[in-house]
């Protein structure tokens, strides 16, 4: 196994590029939370896309598709959903393809695919234990190393995404053999450790939750803190992201 790596922000990829290294995206609040909900709640794909004015005309050219993400914690004028993950449960979105944009989430998978990224995977803490699976189950994937890019907050270290990095780094620890981490896999992972499971009240002390408490969003904060409820892993298959269950070969 080579190395496991956690990226504190998307601009280090321009420094470590994946170069085939399997990769994965975590945007706790609130996008890989909401993109994995969605997959979970049958939503047929996740095309993401880096500007609003493209997820328009990405929803035109499909002409099926739903409009989804926000600007500023809200959705845009015309989006059919915003960002918050329980919007995508009870069947809202099944068989639907969506078109996702979002501040920080959607612009760290687009910089994660140009720079080369290998298989591609979102992670949150729900379905932190399924990503480790399916990394353990992926052995190819899993010997070219892994990278975990947390998506930040406009350009600087979000809490709630390197916390769930460093989880996932002790998920990936117990689940794949041979291990190596690196310092910023390490201190990740120390950062996890003391800050122990995610909690509503710890994700709402982040940067990103006070910014839900100020919009009037704080009970999304509940769906994000949940821990390992979901067998679904978002990978990107064929121009947009598809739901694979965590023993599934992404």
């Amino acid at each position: 196994m080579s190395a496991i790596d956690v990226l504190w922000l998307p601009g280090e990829l321009e420094i470590d590029p994946p170069r085939g290294r399997a990769t994965i995206v975590i945007d706790v609040i609130r996008a890989t939370t909401s993109i994995a909900t969605a997959l979970e709640a049958g939503a047929d794909r996740v095309i993401p896309a880096p500007t609003v004015e493209k997820a328009r005309k990405e929803a035109a050219r499909d002409g099926e598709a739903l409009l989804c993400g926000e600007r500023r914690g809200l959705p845009p004028h015309g989006f059919d959903f915003g960002n918050a993950p329980g919007e995508f449960e009870c069947g809202s979105v099944a068989g639907r393809a969506l078109v996702f944009t979002t501040t920080n989430g959607t612009a760290a998978i687009e910089a994660a695919r140009a720079a080369g990224a290998g298989s591609l995977r979102l992670a949150c803490f729900r379905n932190a234990g399924a990503v480790a699976r399916s990394l353990a189950a992926d052995a190819d994937a899993a010997a070219r190393g892994v990278a975990i890019v947390c998506a930040g907050r406009r350009g600087r270290v979000s809490m709630d995404d390197a916390w769930c990095a460093g989880h996932l780094v002790g998920r990936l620890v117990q689940a794949v053999a041979e291990a190596e981490l690196t310092d910023g896999a390490r201190a990740a992972q120390a950062l996890s450790a003391r800050l122990g499971p995610p909690t509503v009240t710890g994700l709402a002390g982040t940067a990103a939750g006070r910014l839900l408490r100020a919009i009037g969003r704080s009970a999304d904060l509940a769906a994000c803190a949940r821990l390992d409820d979901l067998e679904i892993v978002p990978v990107w298959r064929g121009g947009a992201l598809v739901g694979s269950r965590g023993g599934e070969d992404a």
